[in-house]
């Protein structure tokens, strides 16, 4: 209270000690009903009326109450710092005691926030919360709850956070305010050096494995050419033993002959079109395995003049492959 009010409340008269005793009974009362919005208000109408220390701690009391833990704070501090008379009455001095015993339970409960500040000068950011200026480099307490944190730095639009503090916890929060020019600008070799990256290695994966997929089906396609070839011979055998079949086959003695004729013209078909199959089996392999292993001589850039490389696809008859060789 002004050192003026309580100038004037030294000689209370009669009637204000009366109505203060009145206000601060009906406070009592709302205190112990739980209304204590109420009995905080009556309570400082008591105080107004004559100054008594035991009015100021049922007011701190009332707010603890109400989580307004900064102004409970603010009247225990209030009734501690008091400088009471030996001759004061033993209520005073025993308000006295209680506040500096709830005073020091109350001050550990009290919340604060710690905002720390990255990507710009601290002297150029206009921080509040929950609408009052608060300095960054300092821990700041208010009471339990939500709380509206806003940032203002040149160059960005204002960023705001909601806090939630808890009773005995200190909050850090952390906020980044670098320019989005700065934030956007990424080494020019970052990202698209990543993506030439993936895209390499899309294409040596796909080239290898479209190579061993053409090996793979030519090796497939002559095995199944050879047995056609084998099935071919057994044939030929069947329509002439004595190895005239061209002749027999041009102008067939019989309808037997001229349906195994027939037979035998199929499976040699089929022995064809397989061996086809492998050859371009083969061919459409190593093409792609030349064209995956150029690729890589291209973009790898040779160190030395000298190297040098030669990738070759080999189609015999009965298989086929891929030769390469070179200085390396």
């Amino acid at each position: 209270m002004p050192a003026a009010a309580v100038a004037q409340q030294a000689q209370p008269t009669a009637e204000a000690k009366a109505a203060a005793r009145a206000l601060a009974g009906q406070g009592w009362e709302l205190f112990n009903a739980g209304r204590y919005e109420e009995a905080l208000t009556a309570f400082r109408h008591a105080e107004a009326q004559v100054h008594a220390p035991p009015f100021l701690v049922m007011a701190a009391r009332s707010c603890e109450r109400l989580g307004r833990l900064i102004e409970a704070r603010s009247f225990y501090q209030h009734v501690v710092d008091e400088a009471l008379a030996a001759s004061a009455p033993g209520a005073f001095h025993q308000a006295q005691a209680d506040a500096k015993i709830e005073l020091a339970a109350l001050r550990p409960r009290i919340p604060a926030l710690v905002v720390a500040i990255v990507g710009t000068a601290k002297d150029g950011v206009k921080l509040t919360l929950d609408g009052q200026r608060i300095d960054p480099a300092l821990p700041v307490e208010r009471d339990p709850g939500d709380h509206t944190l806003v940032a203002v730095a040149p160059g960005r639009n204002p960023m705001t956070r909601m806090i939630r503090l808890k009773e005995g916890t200190r909050e850090h929060v952390t906020l980044d305010l670098t320019p989005p020019q700065a934030a956007s600008s990424a080494p020019a070799d970052g990202p698209a050096a990543s993506s030439g990256s993936d895209a390499r290695m899309a294409i040596f994966i796909g080239g290898g494995i479209t190579a061993g997929v053409g090996v793979l089906a030519g090796i497939a396609f002559t095995l199944v050419a050879n047995s056609k070839a084998g099935d071919a011979m057994q044939q030929r055998n069947v329509v002439d033993p004595t190895f005239q079949r061209s002749t027999i086959c041009s102008k067939p003695p019989a309808d037997s002959v001229a349906v195994q004729c027939n037979k035998l013209s199929s499976i040699v078909d089929d022995q064809y079109l397989f061996s086809n199959l492998a050859l371009w089996s083969f061919i459409g392999g190593g093409a792609a395995a030349l064209g995956t292993l150029g690729y890589a001589w291209l973009v790898t850039s040779p160190s030395e003049p000298e190297r040098q490389m030669r990738v070759l696809p080999v189609v015999t008859p009965g298989g086929g492959g891929i030769v390469a060789g070179g200085s390396f």
